[in-house]
């Protein structure tokens, strides 16, 4: 159980297992102002999400914002962000690396972080403050086409670990950006450590074309299925 610690990244949760999970702790250490620009334009407030992931040591590793009502807000929210301290999750009691979605709101009388359900993050923003997002991801009707894989590489998968029955068929659930790269993979907590590890390792090495929309390069969410030893 102690290599979870290592390598699972917790993105779903199945009913019964939030009572297993403690959750990655945050602590506030510099707040995003609001820039002088959206204050000069009456902008009261705004909201930046960002998925993180912290690692069992409580490290950020990684983070990519996922949708801003306003993209002047992005650069202070990720200067703050990259500053703060975080608890690392905990699953049965050990410390594990995990993922989190969680919304930056900016005002000009401070700032408030508050974790956010795994839902569209356009959807969201745009439902709680009225207008459409400056950045976001988008929606998978607006994309000019299906993501293509111009660059996969298969998981390696061990031959004692079929022999010891660690066989199952997981989801990874990630992003592509821009440029055409994998980030933020991340699976279910009730996937198979192992399974877990060598699918998202794998992952990391595909490549996408530029998802696009209108022929502008844009932000999408994608999921992958992998098939470890089913039927066999």
């Amino acid at each position: 159980m102690k290599t979870l610690s290592h390598f699972a990244l917790l993105l779903l949760l199945a009913p019964g297992l939030w009572a297993a999970l403690e959750p990655i702790g945050i602590i506030v250490t510099q707040e995003p102002p609001m820039p002088a620009r959206l204050r000069m334009d009456g902008v009261l407030n705004g909201r930046v999400m960002v998925a993180i992931d912290v690692d069992a040591e409580g490290k950020l590793v990684e983070w990519l914002v996922v949708g801003a009502s306003h993209r002047e807000l992005i650069r202070p929210c990720v200067e703050a962000l990259q500053n703060w301290r975080f608890r690392p999750a905990r699953y049965d009691g050990l410390p594990v690396m995990a993922q989190l979605k969680l919304t930056i709101e900016v005002s000009q009388t401070g700032a408030v972080v508050s974790r956010t359900a795994m839902e569209n993050a356009a959807d969201w923003i745009e439902r709680v403050s009225g207008r459409r997002n400056d950045y976001q991801v988008c929606p998978v009707a607006e994309v000019d086409r299906p993501p293509v894989a111009i660059t996969t590489v298969a998981p390696r998968y061990a031959e004692v670990a079929e022999k010891q029955g660690v066989r199952g068929r997981i989801t990874v659930h990630f992003y592509i950006d821009e440029q055409g790269t994998v980030r933020m993979p991340a699976v279910p907590a009730d996937t198979p450590p192992y399974l877990s590890y060598v699918a998202i390792k794998a992952l990391r090495e595909w490549k996408f074309q530029p998802p696009t929309s209108r022929g502008r390069p844009v932000l999408v969410a994608a999921a992958q299925e992998f098939d470890f030893g089913e039927g066999r």
